[in-house]
């Protein structure tokens, strides 16, 4: 018989926005668990303070915008060491960190990446969005020609972390700032944007998906029950693929929560 594999995962609640340096703090301590065996392999699922981060072929010539400006928006930046290019986190974009061990997975470098495109496709197809991943040279989910969710992984000694960032209903306009993932003539879209693409024909549509000065389509109960509904999504196609046969949640809500799950892993 085959051994039980276990996953916890780390709910950060909906009202919460983890700032990237939390972030990263939170990911060292799992990843230092992780090494040592003293926490099963671990998926982190939360939203960002607004964040523009670089990757490690990302560079400042990636930006449209001054860093004056992107500190009047109210946006930090980083330097991320996972890869890919540039890419923007921000409220109502579901962010997941995987921190597990990909050797015990059985799964090489690529397969694991693919595999995360995978349970984005997958989490699409609830909501009846076509999306591709495995593209060639262009890493991430799509759904057309438009991108959905931007992929940067790191591994050391077999340990993953960083992941996927997939648009529930992101303020697309976040994106104008940047060469979003180092891509200039291509268009971001979200759930929401997809969704109201396939609800309405092209010339009642508001350019781009947008809607009034929000960047958002929904209002903020709808674009929770959607936030969660895509977790849950995501969260089954991750548990699916990787064969894990026990979750265990655990819920963080406030930033005492989070510190303490960050000083109980180190």
């Amino acid at each position: 018989m085959a051994p039980s594999r276990v996953l916890r995962v780390l709910h950060v609640g909906y009202e919460m926005l983890v700032r990237y340096g939390d972030g990263l703090r939170l990911q060292d301590a799992l990843y230092a668990a992780r090494r040592k065996a003293s926490t099963p392999d671990t998926l982190v699922l939360l939203q960002h303070h607004p964040v523009y981060t670089i990757g490690k072929r990302g560079s400042d010539s990636d930006f449209k915008i001054t860093a004056e400006e992107l500190v009047a928006r109210g946006a930090e930046t980083w330097h991320a060491p996972r890869g890919g290019e540039v890419t923007f986190h921000g409220p109502r974009q579901l962010v997941a960190y995987p921190v597990l061990d990909i050797r015990e997975a059985k799964i090489g470098a690529r397969a694991f990446v693919e595999c995360l495109e995978d349970c984005v496709v997958d989490t699409l197809g609830k909501f009846e969005i076509s999306g591709r991943g495995r593209v060639t040279g262009a890493t991430g989910v799509w759904v057309g020609e438009r991108k959905i969710a931007a992929i940067g992984v790191k591994l050391s000694h077999g340990v993953s972390t960083h992941g996927l960032a997939l648009n529930v209903d992101t303020d697309l306009s976040s994106f104008d700032a940047i060469v979003p993932c180092g891509i200039a003539d291509k268009e971001v879209t979200s759930i929401a944007a997809e969704v109201a693409r396939a609800q309405h024909p092209p010339q009642s549509r508001v350019k781009s998906a947008r809607v009034a000065t929000s960047g958002h389509l929904l209002s903020a109960f709808a674009a929770e029950a959607l936030y969660n509904d895509a977790t849950n999504a995501l969260l089954a196609a991750f548990a699916r693929r990787l064969r894990y046969s026990t979750v265990m949640h655990e819920r963080v809500n406030t930033e005492v929560d989070l510190n303490a799950v960050i000083h109980d892993d180190l």
